[in-house]
């Protein structure tokens, strides 16, 4: 559209009065029709003000394609609403104005008219007297000055963006009160024709948009945010943004209240950084303690310290903290601007072009072009794709984990206009939900200008992160852009949870502040005895009177002030820099790295790493957690005979994470049976049974076969090339050829190219010319797109043929056409595409298609000569490693499936949405089927079905697969002796051992279905999916009907093999003391068999199973074993038990027990918990998403017990997300259940490494480092105390002011980091060897309540002896205040220096390092402030201190006296301790060293077994 008619566009769009005019007509020349029901004439003018035709676009419905006149049109096709276009070229307007009431539309996509026709050849309701309606960007349609409007017609509407949607819950008239007779009443705004315009006086864009908040709202930081302020409803209505003139100002534009597309993960900004990160800081209760201090300390009367030196740990701490914040902001920031310079191709309604703009310039409106391989930038909903059907594939690995191509397809009504559509024309506005956080809820309607509503769902959406594969390119209308698409929803970003030695530590801070107080509240009360005690004479040192009371209180608060080390602000950096390093140290570790995924270990959660040492209770999920997610086909049972696949050579080969799945060997004897005649010519029963059931293995599946590389159509200029291509090539194969490429068995690899060409032979005389275009002509476009095959590279192996040259002619990827199909001729085929593009675009087409025919022209002449053209044509054929066409699927059990059936020579060649074309194992014959309609897998059907019929027949069928307890009972009804009951029988006696097997049961049935029942079946489901109301839940019901009465074809085993080293894991954690429950979705049978295969269950055990059916039946149960118990208990305990020890037990619970367990109504929640808490193991069957986190629910909170979950699909995010620690699988299912997750592990073997080893570590390190932080700073508070003795308690201290700040800041900060990250209090090796070593954090045994109070005992006696040590050593001497108190200050730090060397377990260079950094800052700020500040601070002075306690001997003999006399009690109790009661890690380490002492040297080495 000209940019000279946005003025025109932006009046249309102001436009809210209603206008009369008389509507114009549409009916064609060709109809032959006299005028009805109106003798005024009217003008339709087919040009625009500016001599451009008028352009409108044809709202997508059933259309009816034809040429009759709109009064002969047959009862029945035409659907009320739905516009017919005939397909004549030479239709136009028509020229004399004949006048037929209805909506005025112009015509510009292949000059075809519309004629509104209901059913029975009526003109349908909106079409009659109705409103006028232009839908032109730039051009409408006014009534002449003067002219009447006619009696009964109603308003006419202006524009195309202005109210043509109708408010949800609007509810138009009765179809009888709409229709208007001859005796309609004349009235201008009279009842008939004014439905929807009267009651409303504004722009519906007006009535959609929320107002804004309040001022007192939009200004409060407390209570507006603006990312909220449009969340009071719960839809949206989104307006293409090109149908809005382009300057519009965003508070008048009708998405201007939506978000943009522009992420920001980042916590700050840069003018937001300081208040921010201040703001945040001062949610710490110490935090804002210490600012209080500060405070106070600027009281006149109360100040102990200097003002700036008051300041000093506060600032510290809150800078630190800043610092990391700021570095940690920085990555996320890194990686916001990477993504948001991302750029993709978004429609410009002004040029009419698209344009590559970033991603963060996008908004919701826009509507995007996106080609093959490349990321969706928003959440868009699907309106184009290159295939003819309406049809594309995406993959949500990024999003659910999943690596296999979802489906998705075009709003309804698009799918007839895919070669036609053109953004420009489209006028549709989109209501949707509100965002939620749902990744599979999505529901709304796209409403068309005619003010017909068309359902959309979660098949129309493409999500934002998902990739587009096997497709060349899609177009479609942002939704849902930046923080407010599903994707960024989910994405939380790191966890903050608090961990139970944080809760413990929090408890003990409080108590810090109670000793705090108490100290004082002592101090002040003896400075108020002091003064008191001074009745008759005046106070010493005080030449003013004062009152006792007001000083004792002025006092409190001097207390407060000095004694602030009492609570250990310092504490909390300290421990964020211990999480940190560790965190890093577990990013590091080679041992937690997959070489295999190239995946390391990673944390989400930075504060939790200590909880993965306490963790007393493990739910994981079994698929793809415990398996490898990589299905082989093992066994099925056909005709009750049971056919195995037992392990090759194959498969070892293909074991790697990531390869494909391996070849499969066929079993002779089911070949043998195939195969077998009955009379010499036709196939016997069961021959045919076992035949049909391959086929459903084949087609009973949403797999589809990659043939063509996927190009990207759109040049430079932001144009579609059209397609020069007759045929589509890759799709004439035939089933002989593919067997004769498959029993060459010759397969070379083709690096150089990712595509191949095949040349084949063909048995008629077909010509075909080889289209090539000069590539030096288009360098430039050339280098503008990407050729992206879908299939990855390294999987791929091609026929022996001659090299693929890539040209700018694209190859077709529409699966569509059949080996006895041609696709539509150039000529039809480009007229058709260019009615549909401006008139620039038009003739760029015909420029460009001359060229390209001469150049198609001369190519073929020129490869003529070197091909027989009229012999051979070119095939594209994508191949895996046994010449297996690639196949792409939703899921691994389909994989298998289709692979397996391919064995047996029943081949899956093409799939697309209306047909699949299989080759049949016999006679080379081959079937193609017209799919009818799938009804895709659920949850709640736990099946998959079918609807296809044969070409060449009118049966239909319906085949089925699913899980044995959805299919088996629908079965037809049977007499129990016949030959189909016995087939069941011995069908399900094979399940039965499948199951036990640990094997996946899949059933295939099928049932014949009448072409009546379907048709009435059909058209009642289409009802139900045109509704709103409970439609997921009617879809189920409508789905339920038509698969019932089955009849059994066979069954299949699929197994689902264990990772590496899970039942090592397993067995290691359950010998750490660790509970393990397995929850999974699979039959008992199956997961118990898994669970012994993992050792999660052993043989010494026995098995307890709850199957209830009631809530009675399960409350019996439990009270059953319950009882069981105890009297085996009260057995063992009179010691009249013939076995000395009871055997462990272990629990196995269905879903269906479990629905009647966890209801809180049957109180049998903590029986079934007191039950579970006496078994080793417990194994849950059946179990919903939603069970398995209630489960983790109900375990955390009623027994009090930390809890790990991990799983790696987005079934159990739920039960991630409830847990104490969440660990996601970075696997087969991949990235949900890791977004959700606090730790990411790429196999599941990783995590008895992370918890024996590094959760060992962690807690020790960190409980034993707080502990000590409490020790010393006691220590040092009870030090200052002491001294008020002496002192009147007047609240003077005896050291340095700086000292007194410093000593927790600088002089003993590093020794605790070396204790909390670097101290091995057992070794690595040691811990895995030993497994119960893990009870030391899992019991919580480091850090109890009870050591806060020895460790402040051990720090009470430590100060006596300090201080009066020094007393005594300077008692009757003339040393001055300062000397004495640097001398206790000295002799504090090396005692707490020599306390933490008692402490730590293994000595290393840092350790070392931190002791001697700590001593030397000591000394080294001691010198520098003594030597140069005589009175720095306004502090009083300190000059030449420190060189006057060197040159003192008693200050050197009081620091070695007091260090020893003070640390010997613990060094004595450790040491006993040690020796006479060792703990288990003492025990382990012991042994260690005498199995190291005992090995023998020889020749001077130790040789170790």
């Amino acid at each position: 559209m000209p940019s000279a008619n946005s003025e025109d566009l932006r009046r249309k769009f102001l436009v809210v009065q209603q206008q009369r005019s008389a509507p114009p007509n549409l009916a064609g020349d060709n109809l032959g029709q006299p005028p009805h029901h109106s003798t005024m004439p009217a003008t339709a003018p087919t040009l625009g003000t500016n001599g451009e035709p008028e352009r409108t676009y044809v709202f997508p419905g059933t259309h009816q394609v034809g040429n009759a006149a709109a009064g002969s049109m047959p009862g029945g096709p035409g659907i009320p609403g739905v516009a017919i276009i005939s397909s004549h070229g030479n239709t136009t307007l028509n020229p004399a104005g004949q006048s037929r009431g209805g909506h005025a539309r112009s015509v510009s996509h292949g000059g075809g008219a519309i004629v509104a026709v209901g059913a029975g050849g009526r003109p349908i309701k909106s079409a009659m007297k109705g409103h006028q309606r232009a839908f032109s960007q730039g051009q409408i349609t006014d009534s002449p000055p003067g002219s009447a409007a006619p009696a009964g017609r109603g308003h006419s509407r202006v524009g195309s963006k202005t109210d043509f949607i109708l408010p949800p819950g609007h509810k138009d008239e009765p179809v009888r009160e709409r229709e208007f007779g001859p005796s309609a009443p004349s009235s201008a705004t009279g009842g008939r024709g004014h439905s929807r315009q009267a009651s409303r006086s504004e722009s519906i864009y007006t009535l959609r948009r929320t107002e804004a908040p309040p001022w007192w709202k939009r200004f409060s930081l407390c209570n507006y945010n603006t990312n909220d302020k449009f969340e009071e409803r719960s839809y949206r209505m989104v307006v293409p943004n090109h149908t809005v003139p382009p300057k519009t100002p965003k508070r008048e534009h009708p998405n201007g209240q939506f978000v943009g597309n522009k992420i920001r993960t980042t916590k700050y900004t840069l003018l937001s950084f300081i208040p921010k990160n201040l703001l945040e800081q001062f949610h710490r209760v110490a935090n804002l303690y210490f600012i209080f201090i500060v405070l106070l300390n600027w009281v006149p009367a109360i100040n102990a310290f200097g003002k700036e030196v008051a300041m000093i740990p506060v600032l510290f701490v809150l800078g630190v903290t800043a610092v990391k914040d700021l570095f940690e902001d920085r990555r996320r920031r890194a990686s916001d601007k990477r993504i948001n310079n991302t750029t993709c191709r978004v429609y410009d309604g002004e040029t009419e072009r698209y344009k590559r703009i970033k991603w963060q310039d996008m908004r919701v409106g826009d509507i995007v072009h996106l080609s093959n391989n490349e990321t969706v930038p928003a959440d868009i909903l699907l309106l184009r794709t290159s295939d003819p059907h309406g049809v594309c594939y995406i993959d949500t690995c990024d999003l659910d984990g999943e690596t296999n191509l979802k489906r998705r397809e075009v709003v309804r009504g698009f799918t007839e206009m895919q070669n036609i559509f053109v953004p420009s024309k489209f006028m549709s506005c989109v209501e949707a939900d509100a965002p939620t956080t749902k990744l599979y809820r999505f529901h709304g309607a796209l409403i068309h200008p005619t003010g017909e509503r068309v359902p959309i769902s979660t098949e129309c959406l493409l999500l934002r992160e998902s990739r587009l594969k096997n497709t060349d390119y899609i177009e479609g209308i942002v939704v849902y852009a930046g923080h407010e698409t599903k994707s960024m929803l989910n994405n939380s970003g790191p966890r903050y949870k608090r961990s139970q030695v944080e809760q413990q530590m929090n408890i003990d801070v409080i108590w810090c502040v109670i000793i705090l107080l108490i100290l004082c509240v002592v101090g002040a009360i003896g400075c108020t005895m002091w003064l008191r005690s001074f009745v008759n004479f005046p106070v010493p040192y005080l030449p003013f009177p004062v009152d006792p009371a007001y000083e004792g209180m002025l006092t409190f608060w001097t207390y407060i002030i000095i004694l602030q080390v009492m609570i250990p602000l310092s504490l909390y950096v300290t421990i964020e820099l211990c999480k940190i390093l560790q965190v890093f140290h577990i990013h590091n570790n080679i041992d937690l790295y997959d070489a295999d995924t190239n995946k390391q270990t990673e944390c989400r959660a930075m504060n939790i790493t200590e909880e993965l040492g306490q963790i007393q209770h493990i739910f994981s999920d079994k698929t793809g957690t415990l398996t490898e997610n990589k299905m082989i086909f093992r066994r099925c049972v056909v005709n009750g005979a049971d056919y195995n696949h037992p392990p090759s050579e194959l498969e070892k080969l293909f074991a790697k994470p990531g390869a494909p799945a391996p070849p499969l060997l066929p079993n002779e004897a089911l070949i043998d049976d195939m195969t077998r005649l009955s009379g010499g010519a036709f196939l016997t029963p069961n021959a045919q049974r076992i035949q049909e059931f391959l086929v459903v293995m084949a087609i009973c599946n949403t797999v589809i076969v990659s043939a063509a590389p996927h190009r990207d159509l759109m040049n430079a200029s932001g144009v579609i090339e059209l397609h020069q291509s007759g045929s589509n090539p890759a799709m004439n194969s035939s089933p002989a050829t593919v067997k004769q490429v498959r029993s060459r068995g010759k397969l070379l690899a083709t690096t150089s190219t990712t595509t191949t060409t095949t040349t084949i032979l063909n048995g008629g005389s077909q010509p075909a010319a080889m289209a090539a275009m000069p590539a030096d002509r288009y360098t430039r476009l050339a280098e503008s797109r990407s050729v992206t095959p879908s299939p990855p590279p390294n999987l791929l192996f091609a026929m022996p043929a001659q090299s693929h040259q890539p040209t700018l002619s694209p190859i077709s990827s529409s699966p569509e056409s059949t080996p006895n199909s041609e696709s539509p001729s150039p000529p039809m085929k480009n007229k058709a595409i260019s009615n549909s593009i401006s008139p620039t675009g038009r003739a760029k087409a015909v420029i460009n298609s001359k060229i390209t025919s001469i150049a198609t022209f001369l190519n073929a002449k020129t490869q003529g000569k070197r091909l027989k053209i009229n012999e051979t044509k070119t095939q594209t054929i994508y191949r895996t490693a046994d010449g297996r066409p690639l196949y792409e699927a939703e899921s691994p059990d389909e994989l298998a499936l289709v692979n397996a059936a391919y064995s047996y020579d029943c081949c899956l060649l093409n799939r697309s949405p209306n047909h699949i074309l299989v080759s049949m194992p016999t006679a080379s014959a081959t079937v193609e089927y017209e799919i009818l309609k799938i009804l895709p897998f659920d949850s709640s059907r736990k099946c998959m079905s079918i609807v296809v019929r044969q070409t060449g027949t009118q049966d239909i069928v319906l085949y089925t697969k699913g899980a044995d307890s959805s299919i088996m009972p629908v079965l037809a009804p049977c007499a129990h002796n016949s030959p189909e009951g016995l087939l069941r029988e011995q069908t399900q006696q094979q399940l039965d051992r499948y199951a036990r097997e640990g094997l996946r049961i899949l059933v295939m049935a099928k049932r014949t279905l009448n072409a009546a029942d379907y048709t009435d079946w059909w058209a009642r489901h289409q009802e139900i999916e045109m509704s709103l109301e409970n439609r997921e839940r009617r879809l189920r019901d409508s789905f339920a009907k038509l698969e019932s009465n089955l009849t059994l074809l066979g069954a299949t085993g699929i197994e689902d093999r264990l990772q590496d080293g899970v039942p090592e894991t397993i067995a290691s954690l359950l010998a750490a003391g660790i509970s393990v429950w397995v929850l999974t979705g699979d039959k008992p049978e199956t997961a118990i068999n898994i669970a012994y295969s993992a050792k999660l269950f052993t043989q010494q055990m026995e098995l307890i199973k709850l199957t209830a059916r009631s809530r009675d039946a399960a409350e019996t149960a439990i009270n059953f074993f319950l009882t069981d118990l105890r009297n085996a208990k009260a057995t063992t305990s009179t010691g009249y038990s013939l076995t000395p020890r009871s055997k462990p037990r272990a629990l196995v619970v269905d879903g269906k027990t479990l629905t009647f367990i966890l209801d809180t109504k049957s109180k049998l929640i903590l029986p079934f918990l007191k039950l579970a808490k006496a078994c080793a193991s417990v194994l849950c069957c059946r179990s919903t998403p939603l069970q398995k986190a209630y489960l983790v629910k109900v375990v955390k909170e009623e027994l009090n017990l930390r809890t790990l979950a991990i799983g790696d699909g987005a079934n159990d995010v739920s039960m991630i997300q409830m847990a104490d620690v969440g660990v996601g699988i970075s696997g087969q299912e991949g990235m949900q259940a890791v977004m959700a997750a606090d730790f990411t592990l790429s196999r599941f073997r990783y995590l008895e490494r992370l918890l024996l080893s590094h959760g060992y570590w962690c807690y020790d390190r960190l409980a034993r480092m707080i502990l000590y932080f409490f020790y010393k700073n006691a220590a040092f508070v009870f030090l200052i105390f002491w001294y008020q003795l002496y002192c009147g308690f007047s609240g003077s201290v005896m050291m340095d002011q700086m000292y007194l700040m410093l000593y927790n800041l600088l002089f003993t900060s590093l020794p605790p980091l070396a204790i909390g990250v670097y101290d091995n209090r057992v070794p690595e090796d040691l811990l895995l060897k030993n497994p119960y070593l893990y009870k030391n954090g899992r019991l919580g045994l480091v850090y109890r309540p009870h050591d806060f109070w020895l460790i402040l005992l051990d720090s009470l006696y430590q100060s006596l002896v300090i201080f009066f040590v020094a007393l005594c050593a300077y008692a009757e001497s003339d040393v001055g205040i300062w000397e004495f108190g640097t001398t206790i200050t000295a002799s504090c730090l090396f005692a707490n220096l020599v306390h933490c060397g008692i402490e730590i377990r293994s000595w290393t260079v840092l350790h070392v390092i931190s002791i001697m950094l700590s001593l030397g800052s000591f000394y080294i700020f001691s010198i520098m402030y003594n030597s140069i500040c005589v009175n720095c601070f306004g502090l009083p002075s300190t000059f030449w201190v420190i060189f006057r306690c060197f040159g003192s001997s008693v200050h050197w003999l009081t620091i070695l006296l007091s260090t020893v006399v003070a640390v010997l009690p613990r060094l004595l109790l450790t040491t006993v301790r040690t020796s006479m009661c060792p703990d288990d890690s003492t025990k382990v380490i012991l042994q260690s060293k005498r199995e190291r002492t005992r090995e023998s040297p020889i020749m001077g080495l130790r040789i170790r077994l």
